[in-house]
């Protein structure tokens, strides 16, 4: 997962040795992604670079297409545009042709959901904030400018080319620094020795003939919680449907 969480570290113990560092911070990575997977894989707000088309206007000349059975129309067809998406390049649609009514030269679809834009690169020269405008997905260009054509075919810095940098995702709820914070504590533990609140796979312990039954772990991780309380009452509150994944449109 290449995305940051908020880790609250007020619970941790001091660490003296290298050693112990990096156990820790393996311990927060996974506590990330476990939570991060419990919660529904849906929150987490990670780094994004576009290079966005703008939709260019209906021309009858060039833009005749069939849009249902039986008729044809005419719209300005959107374009297509590649974004560097968790170390890949994909190709996504700018524009909403047919039913959606922001588009044109003057503003940009860019693939949601937008938290924040860092940073817009005209030809290699970082473009002032005061030139653009966010709503929502839509990033426009403001005092009645346009935005330049996109060379697809030339490498960002050239001529004819321009970028979007921008924060994609839905950001983590409130109380996730603390729990993972407690979540890693509790891998650190496990690994260097230490007591941890971890469930064990022990379903019976007898101690002076005195017999308890214990909750199943493998029960606990399949029903998505961690066997400790307080960080499972906030998984339920996060996640109550036990969604594996966030939702998506088709």
């Amino acid at each position: 997962m290449s995305c940051q969480w908020p880790i609250d570290r007020s619970c941790w113990p001091e660490l003296c040795s290298a050693i112990d560092m990096q156990r820790m911070q393996y311990a927060a990575d996974s506590a990330v992604f476990v939570l991060w997977a419990l919660t529904g894989r849906q929150f987490g707000v990670c780094p994004v670079v576009a290079r966005p088309c703008p939709a260019r206007c209906a021309n009858p000349l060039v833009d005749y297409v069939a849009i249902g059975p039986g008729y044809s129309g005419y719209y300005g067809a959107p374009e297509w545009f590649p974004v560097w998406d968790g170390g890949v390049w994909r190709n996504i649609s700018c524009g909403c042709a047919g039913r959606c009514s922001r588009s044109g030269p003057t503003v940009v679809h860019l693939p949601g959901p937008v938290d924040s834009v860092d940073a817009v690169t005209i030809a290699g020269t970082p473009l002032d904030a005061s030139a653009w405008a966010l709503e929502g997905d839509y990033l426009y260009r403001t005092g009645g400018a346009q935005w330049p054509r996109q060379n697809l075919g030339a490498p960002l810095g050239e001529a004819d080319t321009w970028s979007v940098e921008y924060q994609r995702g839905i950001p983590p709820p409130a109380g996730t620094g603390t729990h993972v914070g407690q979540l890693a504590l509790e891998f650190f533990n496990a690994c260097a020795g230490g007591k941890c609140r971890l469930p064990k796979r022990v379903q019976t312990v007898t101690r002076q003939g005195v017999s308890f039954q214990m909750i199943d772990a493998n029960d606990l991780f399949g029903a998505g919680l961690t066997g400790i309380d307080t960080i499972d009452l906030w998984i339920r509150a996060v996640n109550p449907a036990r969604l594996s994944a966030g939702p998506t449109v088709r």
